[in-house]
Formats: C-alpha cells, structure tokens, sequence
C-alpha cells in the first residue's frame, strides 16, 4: 500500500490543493457552534456542549483557482489535537468552487482546553499552532 502524499501548510500561510488555495484564518472557542456545510448553504443546525466540553471552530478560507475541477469531492475536514487524537465534524464540502472565495467555521467538539494541532482537509494538512489561542 502506498500513502497518499500530505500537503502541509506552515503556519499562516495557505497550501494549493486541488486547485483550491486553502489557509487557516483562526481558531475560536466556543459552548454552541453552528453546523452549516461549507461554502455556507442552507444546513443550519446548531449544536450545543455538554460539560467538559468545547468546540474548537477553526475558520478556513478557501480560494478556487482556474485548475479547480468542479466535480472534485472533498471528504469532511478532521482535526488533530497536539496528542494525536482525532476529532470529526458534522460539517461537509458541499458544491465547492460554486463561488470564487469562501471562507468556513468547521466546529469540532473537544474536551474543554485541548490543544490543538492541525486540521485535515482530504489528504492536505493545515498548522494551527499560531491559530490557536488557547494552548
């Protein structure tokens, strides 16, 4: 088995991937986070914390490019603490490339203080160690 290649983005600076320039805009701490699909549609949902908990809400922008193919599918985006654990989101890459520049809140639920490391994007891999606030 041969592994994908990573494409990783230092910190601060964005990372092409599929015609897609990617880049990390911040990290925010939250109690409820909202679960709209990016680029934002009309999935609404909210979610709340239980105790103990928190959503890391890192904010991704997103510029398509002329090499972006339009049926090009991404998986859901994942976050990874500074431990190694692995965190999943609700949230899905819906009809991207629909418009020119985006940007997307991706909440992740984690427990209240974790500090975060990276957050994956298909087979790209984007630092949040200057992004994140709360280390």
């Amino acid at each position: 088995m041969v592994a994908s290649p990573v494409l990783a983005q230092s910190s601060g600076k964005p990372v092409t991937f599929k015609g897609l320039e990617i880049s990390v805009a911040g990290v925010e701490r939250a109690p409820s986070a909202s679960l709209k699909d990016c680029p934002p549609g009309d999935n609404r949902v909210n979610a709340m914390t239980r105790p103990g908990e928190e959503f890391a809400v890192v904010t991704v922008k997103f510029k398509v490019l002329p090499a972006f193919q339009p049926k090009t599918m991404l998986r859901k985006p994942t976050l990874t603490d500074s431990a190694g654990k692995t965190y999943n989101t609700a949230v899905s890459f819906v009809d991207v490339g629909s418009v020119p520049e985006f940007s997307c809140a991706i909440p992740f639920r984690v427990p209240t203080g974790t500090a975060l490391k990276s957050v994956q994007i298909d087979s790209t891999s984007l630092d949040l160690a200057g992004a994140d606030t709360k280390k």
